[in-house]
């Protein structure tokens, strides 16, 4: 069944007030797991997954102020557990390190080794060959506009996000 077929049936009966709001949240939703389809595929002869690319983006980022698991874990949108088993595979591929932290024995920074560097080295250029060929067709004006009401549409989840968690924060 085709996206289009399948929005025929979503939008069937719904008020017109409502239409393009669900259309748009189903055509975005589907593109962007196309996006991330598309990004494995082109990671995945590297051996890395989208998650792990981002990780290494991160801590190569991180040459200044070293990154903790905690904050690869807000930045990841990611639970400690999945960042735990994230940076236990990248260790083991020898691509990071956990080293103690020099001012906190309790905690710990991540580093980039040199096979993780020259590893990402090889994945940029092929993500952000993604990035352009999705965004290609839009042109890059249309791109920025598409950036900026991406951006308003995120601000409005998060102030509905945190105006729901409030609710439930009074109520409990």
């Amino acid at each position: 069944m085709s996206l289009d077929s399948r929005l025929e049936r979503i939008l069937a009966g719904k008020p017109a007030a409502l239409l393009d709001a669900v259309a748009s949240t189903r055509v975005l939703m589907h593109t962007a797991a196309l996006l991330e389809q598309r990004m494995y595929c082109v990671l995945a002869p590297l051996g890395l997954h989208m998650r792990e690319y981002l990780a290494l983006f991160l801590l190569a980022d991180s040459i200044h102020e070293a990154i903790s698991p905690s904050s690869l874990s807000i930045s990841l949108n990611a639970t400690r557990t999945q960042v735990t088993r994230l940076l236990d595979s990248l260790e083991a591929k020898g691509l990071m390190l956990r080293v103690d932290n020099k001012t906190d024995r309790r905690g710990l920074e991540l580093q980039l080794t040199d096979a993780g560097a020259q590893l990402l080295a090889q994945a940029i250029p092929l993500v952000e060959a993604v990035h352009q060929q999705t965004w290609a067709p839009l042109g890059d004006k249309h791109t920025h506009a598409m950036h900026l009401h991406l951006r308003e549409g995120q601000d409005g989840l998060l102030d509905a996000n945190a105006l729901t968690n409030r609710k439930k924060l009074a109520a409990g």
